[in-house]
């Protein structure tokens, strides 16, 4: 067991007691960082990616600096990449702002890595007095002593465990142990099925709860900027709690902006083999282009302003099918533009982390180098991983930045030298409409097999297409409630015209057959809440008493019982004759 206290240079005076067991640091170790992805995260501008990382050999505990330029300090001297550096009790390793203090550790065996101590040893006898002062050294190590001194008699800094089962939040200003379970990869456990997510099965903890289904309310632990426009808001339960979902699915969020109650749906980024905390990434909406008066992306851009590390938000879900572990296939083409990356992040890290025998080609379009979503975080992966391949394409020239990657949108030519075996895959793409819509346009004219193809697709209000994706006849008399399946009929012409009508607000309205209910409620000014505005989350559920309704797409949102007392989802109903709706 590795003890360390970790210190912010800010403020001296408050540490947190870290105890990583040695487990952890076997194998590839535990990395330290501002990387969501590192076992121990220093979220700072001076602590890069993956910065360094703790790990133990023979029963010697190391620290080894992974920036290539000696970017960490231990004992106030500069380290190199090449030599690892032995601990010893009392040893102090600065990383940015943050100060990591080695509180104790037992001494066992002969490591291979002992000779660059020796070396380095017999270095620092050979100093000159022109050598940098000692005096923060000293204060610092007499600051641990007094504080070890004072936990031997005292509770105020309990201490925080990482261990092979679970790992745990650290309060310390601006630093947090990242919520990391073991990857199978380093368990004695076997490799699981690939249609065997093990993180979905895993029983609960003692005193915690699973997150699986409903209402929640969180609280931000973390906001990570991950591009000049883009942030990652990370959430813990306000009481303990694992969350329990399939990586690509996604949340509502239920937010009061302005006295109004606002339900807005976002993809999930993190993964659920890393149980303790949700992510989601969002990215800052300016007002349209050639419209520069409208209001900009409203709930988007509320949370950049106003989610910091303690702000408490209500939320739903999981929600959406959008998700690779409900399939068996080994091979994976994922293809994103824009914040579409998020859901391909959750699948991919869940991939990697759980050990799924899973072949990945990781496709991502970006206006410029800036704009990359998480891009030393897939550098890393892609370098550790053989079985993940990335490939980015940027859409825009940009001075000042130099890229020699691909450039340009996806074509046929682009798709076959990224994957050239493509036919052979299973195609999941996220972006913005016109990036899907051209995405989906490209492969079926490649010939590419369709029932292998799959998009995430709210977002956006959903238009009737010309031929429905699927149609369902719901007849709700008033005393009972029947649900009759009916195969898809001719499209409806545009000049066919129904009638809705809305109980509650007294209201009759005439629309076209191609109209969902949904948009025919915002047209005559009522208020109905929605937000994938594809039948995925269920926001948009409300009652009809009477009448008929054809479905574009399947209801997800709505459960057997809700569809039982005659609930419809608005967003992808649209009425086959007069309807009453109880709104």
């Amino acid at each position: 067991m590795l003890k360390i206290k970790l210190f912010n240079s800010k403020h001296p005076i408050e540490h947190q007691e870290l105890e990583i067991s040695d487990h952890r640091l076997k194998g590839d170790g535990c990395s330290i960082g501002s990387s969501p992805a590192c076992g121990l995260v220093l979220p700072s501008m001076k602590v890069q990616e993956i910065h360094g990382k703790l790990f133990i050999d023979n029963g010697q505990y190391y620290f080894r600096d992974m920036t290539k330029v000696g970017h960490s300090q231990v004992n106030d001297e500069e380290i190199t990449l090449e030599h690892p550096y032995s601990l010893e009790t009392d040893d102090i390793i600065r990383i940015g702002e943050f100060v990591l203090i080695i509180d104790g550790l037992p001494l066992k065996g002969k490591s291979k890595y002992s000779k660059s101590k020796s070396r380095r040893k017999n270095a620092d006898s050979r100093q000159t007095s022109n050598q940098r002062p000692r005096k923060s050294l000293q204060a610092m190590k007499s600051l641990a002593l007094k504080n070890r001194r004072s936990s031997s008699t005292t509770s105020e800094n309990p201490k925080t465990s990482l261990n092979k089962e679970t790992s745990v939040s650290v309060n310390t200003p601006s630093a947090t142990v990242s919520q990391i379970i073991t990857p199978i990869a380093v368990s004695s456990s076997p490799i699981p099925k690939v249609d065997t997510p093990t993180v979905l099965e895993t029983p609960p903890l003692d005193g915690i709860n699973w997150w699986t289904k409903g209402d929640l309310t969180v609280r931000c632990l973390s906001v990570i900027e991950e591009t000049q426009d883009v942030k990652t808001f990370r959430f813990v339960g306000t009481s303990p709690v694992l969350f329990n979902y399939k990586p690509g699915q996604f949340v509502t969020l239920k937010l009061n902006i302005v006295g109004k109650t606002i339900k807005r749906a976002y993809s999930i980024s993190s993964t659920p083999s890393r149980p303790h905390t949700l992510e989601i990434t969002v990215k800052r909406v300016p007002p349209p282009s050639d419209v520069p008066d409208a209001p900009p992306g409203l709930v988007s851009n509320w949370l950049h302003d106003n989610i910091s590390v303690g702000s408490e938000i209500s939320l739903s879900g999981p929600s959406g099918k959008f998700t690779c572990v409900d399939n068996n296939h080994p091979k994976l083409l994922f293809i994103s533009a824009g914040s579409g990356i998020t859901p391909m992040m959750s699948m991919s890290r869940w991939a990697l982390d759980t050990g799924a025998q899973r072949d990945i080609i990781f496709f991502h379009s970006a206006r410029s180098p800036q704009d990359i979503i998480f891009r030393r975080e897939l550098e890393v992966m892609t370098a550790q991983h053989p079985n993940f391949h990335l490939a980015l394409t940027m859409t825009r020239a940009s001075l000042g930045e130099p890229w020699w990657g691909f450039t340009g949108r996806l074509t046929d030519k682009l798709l076959e030298i990224i994957a050239p075996d493509f036919q052979e895959r299973m195609i999941y793409v996220c972006g913005p409409d016109t990036f899907m819509k051209g995405v989906k346009t490209l492969v079926e004219g490649m010939g590419f097999p369709m029932v292998n193809y799959h998009q995430e697709s709210f977002g956006g209000s959903k238009k009737a297409s010309s031929t429905p994706t699927a149609s369902t006849t719901v007849l709700t008399p008033p005393t009972s409630v029947k649900t009759t399946p009916v195969s898809p009929g001719v499209p409806k012409s545009s000049n066919e015209t129904h009638t809705v009508v809305f109980a509650q607000s007294k209201k009759e309205v005439k629309i076209n057959a191609n109209t969902s209910i949904l948009e025919t409620a915002e047209e005559a000014m009522i208020e109905v809440n929605s937000s994938c505005r594809s039948g995925g989350c269920g926001t948009c559920k409300i009652k009809k008493l009477e009448g008929e309704i054809r479905y574009e797409g399947e209801p997800d949102g709505l459960d057997p019982s809700e569809r039982n007392q005659g609930y419809i989802l608005g967003c992808i109903a649209y009425p086959t004759g007069r309807v009453i709706i109880d709104i």
